[in-house]
């Protein structure tokens, strides 16, 4: 599903979203807020590369019939596909089955798939790409799931007056109908050979054009897609029911195993895994890793590490971390294993943005092990030149994110010249100082990355309106560019390696645990299969 050849990307469209206004913005790149906070927003501890599920049972065939409790930490705000992030500890597996991915990444060996599509391909090195659809495929209402239908919801994506979380991918592109089953996309710009690694992970959803006529009210709380359910009924702050699609298109193939599932809201999460243990409730997604441990000694989990983390952002547009001494003198200052230890909160401590069992990791480039002299003599240097080092964390109000943050400021509290404070704001302040005012010194940042493409071009490429951090390298831009500009692994590898020496040189970011999640379940249930970061098929999903 690839092509072959490196080509310089451009930005395209993509470019005049920062022409939009702060707000406008700020509205776009809230997608990709959604995407590192919801571990931590939602009360879970936060956060590694992918050697798939760890839990061979959970890969065994399910039974048909049945219908097993679902738990979240929250209930969807909406559940269309314009403004619900692909987030697999929040929102994604609802959408999974409410609409099916047309393709999607493979997290063990990292080839894009077809599945709702037959095909997305490209026969000229990404300068355009054809999407086959299935014949015979409708939604759930009968309508049918052709080229119109992509091409309706691809433009929407793109519309600025959506707002949907997803327009920093969907405006990288044009969609042209060909004939019903057809479409075909032409990056903007410039080529782009991994335009289907954007496609599996930010468009991989598609809505019902019948639902979207009736406006963003129904279109959220209505939702029509193709996938293996349709939701039935839906108590606002309590629960979601589904019910088993009528009109899938793998019907005959025995497909979905259940009848049906509900969603339940359960906030706490050790509630949560009482509920499962107890036998209230059969699964749940979770970032904790000191969650997932317990529950494989005493329960089920199927655990997918992936690139990314948990991570401390510095403003590189203003304040004092311009200065790249007190990015340095910071990070030297901390020890990401103290973390655990402190903590008891089963973190990873992290070597950096990409996970060391990942493909794309170089062992050889790491970040620096802590160093307390020369923090110290990087903080003494700069208050002896009048910018002694005063700083304010940005965090969600949390109980782990604040912890974390606390933990921080406590081991800066044994330096000389340095004083942290600590920024905890409910989910909606967080977003506006973030991405929309840029009010913020340092933050906490998470993300669950299957690939580079598209999620680091996105957010470091200078050029990017939604490199919210300012980091502006000539070094980085040109490993992004060669990133997304072939599909030759061994190039690729050499790209992130390059990335990562960026990372490493001039600490945009400082990575102190790895990233993981996965479904945490009893004995009842089986079938679990990942997809991109997380996620999993909700048509195979069952009962033993």
């Amino acid at each position: 599903m690839s092509a072959r050849r490196t080509v310089r990307p451009g930005l395209g469209r993509f470019a005049t979203l920062g022409r939009g206004g702060p707000a406008r913005r700020g509205a776009a790149i809230a997608g990709m807020i959604a995407l590192g906070l919801v571990a931590s927003a939602c009360g879970g501890d936060d956060d590694e590369k992918s050697p798939g599920p760890s839990n061979a049972p959970a890969t065994a065939a399910a039974k048909s019939g049945g219908r097993i409790t679902m738990l979240a930490v929250q209930d969807s705000a909406a559940l269309d596909v314009f403004r619900t992030s692909n987030v697999a500890v929040a929102d994604e597996p609802r959408l999974a089955a409410l609409y099916d991915p047309l393709v999607y990444i493979n997290p063990k060996d990292q080839k894009v798939n077809a599945h709702l599509a037959e095909s997305l391909s490209s026969a000229d090195n990404g300068a355009t790409w054809t999407l086959k659809l299935r014949p015979g495929v409708t939604f759930s209402d009968g309508t049918p799931f052709d080229a119109d239908a992509i091409k309706v919801n691809y433009d929407k994506q793109a519309d600025m007056a959506t707002r949907s979380v997803h327009i920093g991918a969907a405006s990288t592109f044009k969609a042209e109908v060909v004939d019903p089953l057809t479409v075909k996309l032409t990056p903007v710009g410039a080529p782009n050979p991994n335009l289907d690694r954007l496609i599996a992970v930010e468009l991989p959803y598609i809505e019902a054009p019948s639902a979207i006529s009736k406006g963003p009210e129904a279109y959220g709380a209505q939702p029509i897609g193709a996938g293996p359910f349709v939701l039935k009924s839906w108590s606002r702050g309590n629960e979601q029911v589904f019910e088993r699609n009528p009109n899938y298109w793998q019907k005959d193939k025995g497909l979905p195993k259940l009848d049906g599932f509900t969603v339940k809201n359960v906030p706490d999460i050790q509630q949560q895994y009482t509920s499962v243990k107890s036998g209230q409730a059969d699964l749940f997604v979770s970032s904790d890793q000191k969650l997932l441990g317990d529950a494989a000694k005493e329960l089920n989990a199927s655990e997918l590490k992936t690139d990314g983390g948990q991570m401390v952002q510095f403003n590189l547009r203003k304040g004092p971390f311009t200065d790249p001494r007190a990015r340095r003198a910071v990070t030297l200052a901390l020890d990401p294993a103290d973390i655990p230890k402190t903590l008891n909160n089963g973190y990873v401590p992290a070597k950096g943005f990409f996970n060391q069992s990942g493909p794309y990791a170089d062992p050889a480039v790491t970040q620096a092990a802590q160093n307390k002299a020369e923090a110290q003599r990087l903080f003494n240097e700069l208050a002896a030149e009048g910018k002694k080092l005063n700083f304010r964390y940005l965090v969600p109000q949390n109980p782990s994110s604040v912890r974390v943050a606390e933990w921080m400021q406590g081991q800066l509290r044994t330096f000389q010249n340095v004083d942290m404070s600590i920024d905890s704001v409910e989910i909606g302040a967080y977003i506006q100082k973030y991405a929309i005012s840029r009010d913020f010194d340092a933050m906490l940042f998470q993300q669950w990355v299957v690939d580079p493409e598209p999620t680091a071009f996105s957010a470091w490429y200078s050029k990017s309106p939604f490199n919210v951090i300012g980091w502006n390298s000539p070094a980085a831009d040109e490993a992004l560019a060669k990133g997304r500009g072939s599909t030759d692994p061994a190039v690729r590898k050499q790209a992130y390696s390059d990335l990562q020496k960026a990372i490493v040189a001039e600490l945009p970011f400082w990575v102190y645990a790895e990233s993981s999640n996965g479904a945490i379940f009893n004995d009842k249930v089986t079938g679990i299969e990942h997809y991109n970061s997380g996620v999993f098929f909700m048509d195979r999903i069952g009962l033993k």
